[in-house]
């Protein structure tokens, strides 16, 4: 995640949460979302420096006035005016990880090199909140290129037990 994304995200939160609207802005992160997966060809429009940065913004506008809090709608337009739509799917991760904290929550982002069994989530929940002390909501994916074990991240802490990082660190141990 990026210093841009970071920085959007705590300005939304602190608009979202200065207006009462902390909830209503993660829904309408999850509309725009879902908008540029389902469509890749309008996030290039937003990202395209070809097109002019007020047609972009509009374009902005067309879709999602009135569908989306007015904070998120402007901090969009910014960051499409600037260029750094790029920076979105970050912001949105962040945003997250903030309203879930406010409702005294965490966000654990587990990386495995192969699907999770449901009781090995359960116990990984289980183990993460009494660690954290709060409720942990998990989210779940699969990168082969683990090898094996898993990589999670918690509160701005990264706890790594893939293969792949135990075999990297051997291999600068014994290129020191």
């Amino acid at each position: 995640m990026t210093t841009t994304s970071k920085e959007y995200a705590h300005a939304l939160f602190a608009l979202a949460a200065e207006n009462g609207i902390i909830r209503e802005t993660m829904d309408g992160l999850v509309t725009v979302q879902s908008a540029l997966l389902q469509a890749p060809e309008y996030r290039q429009l937003l990202q395209s420096p070809a097109i002019q940065k007020q047609e972009r913004t509009h374009a902005l506008e067309d879709v999602f006035q009135g569908k989306i809090p007015d904070v998120l709608l402007v901090l969009l337009k910014m960051m499409v005016s600037r260029g750094q739509m790029n920076a979105f799917s970050g912001m949105v991760r962040e945003y997250e990880i903030l309203a879930r904290h406010y409702q005294g929550e965490s966000l654990a982002l587990v990386t495995s090199a192969v699907p999770l069994k449901e009781a090995e989530t359960v116990a990984l929940r289980a183990a993460l909140e009494k660690k954290l002390g709060r409720k942990v909501v998990l989210h779940c994916a699969v990168d082969p290129a683990l090898i094996g074990g898993m990589r999670v991240e918690v509160d701005n802490q990264v706890i790594d037990g893939s293969i792949r990082n135990k075999l990297q660190q051997i291999k600068e141990v014994m290129n020191a």
